[in-house]
């Protein structure tokens, strides 16, 4: 226990000690450095990945919930089957 709370301790006093360990330039720097607009174009694309994502999986359960109201297997738009 007493181990624990000294690193824990030690820990504590490293962050407050060094100015770099707080944040990154995104945060605490220039705003205009090619880190931060890396960054900023990496959240970015991300988002968009997600909402991609996202976007799929509504359009899945819409898609089932409609092909169970119908209650057929057949699809609700497009060419008739040939029979």
């Amino acid at each position: 226990m007493r181990g624990k709370l000294f690193n824990l301790l030690l820990l504590a006093l490293l962050f407050a000690a060094v100015d770099s360990a707080r944040a990154c330039s995104v945060c605490y720097g220039d705003t205009q450095a090619p880190m931060s607009k890396g960054l900023t174009w990496a959240i970015t694309a991300l988002v968009i990945v997600v909402g991609i994502v996202l976007a799929g999986v509504v359009a899945f359960f819409v898609r089932t919930v409609r092909h169970g109201e119908t209650g057929t297997d057949e699809p609700i738009s497009g060419p008739a089957p040939n029979q």
